[in-house]
C-alpha cells in the first residue's frame, strides 16, 4: 500500500512541476518537521518528512489545495527500561482551501487521510494552516507555513509543523 501511495504521490509531484509554468497553477515541494504534541508526545518526539503541494486560483485571493507527503516521528524510549516505542510513519494525501489575507500572509485549511504505517491502516487527517510566501530574487517564492498535524483513528494524535518549500 505504500509503494502505490508513494507512487501517487510521485505522479502528483512530477505532474505539478511539469504544469507549474501555467498560469495560476502553482507546485511547491520541501522538507517538513513535527513536534508532538499532547498525549503523543508522551510515546514520540521529533518528527521530520517531506510534502508536494499542487495549488491553482479559484477566486481572487483563494486557491485550491492539492497535498501528499511523509512524515515519521522517532519513539521515546521508557525511563529506566530498555524499552523503546516503536516510531510512527503519516502517508497524509489531503485537499483544501489556502486565503491570502494580505500580500503573501494566508491561512488555509486541509482535510483528507493519512496512511499509517506498521499495518495501522487509515485515519482521518486535517491541518489548519497559517504561512507566508515570499518572493525571490528570480520572481520564484519560497513558502514558510506553521500548522497543526491531526489525525484520528480511535483517538486522536496531534503535531505542530512547519513546512519550507520552494514554489516552482
Amino acid at each position: 500500500m505504500k509503494k502505490i501511495v508513494m507512487s501517487v504521490a510521485l505522479v502528483v509531484a512530477i505532474c505539478g512541476a511539469a504544469f507549474a509554468q501555467k498560469d495560476g497553477l502553482k507546485f511547491s515541494a520541501g522538507p517538513e518537521i513535527g513536534f508532538a504534541i499532547g498525549d503523543f508526545s508522551s510515546t514520540h518526539s521529533l518528527g521530520i518528512g517531506a510534502s508536494g503541494q499542487l495549488e491553482f486560483g479559484l477566486q481572487d485571493k483563494l486557491n485550491f489545495t492539492a497535498t501528499a507527503g511523509f512524515l515519521t516521528f522517532s519513539g521515546k524510549s521508557i525511563a529506566g527500561t530498555n524499552v523503546k516505542f516503536q516510531g510512527q510513519a503519516f502517508i497524509p494525501v489531503r485537499a483544501g482551501a489556502k486565503y491570502f489575507f494580505t500580500t503573501g500572509i494566508y491561512g488555509a485549511a486541509q482535510l483528507g487521510v493519512a496512511f499509517l504505517n506498521n499495518g495501522g491502516g487509515t485515519a482521518f487527517s486535517y491541518s489548519p494552516q497559517l504561512g507566508y510566501e515570499f518572493k525571490t530574487k528570480n520572481d520564484k517564492a519560497v513558502d514558510a507555513t506553521f500548522k497543526y498535524e491531526g489525525y484520528s483513528k480511535n483517538g486522536s494524535l496531534g503535531a505542530l509543523a512547519f513546512r519550507l518549500a520552494y514554489v516552482f
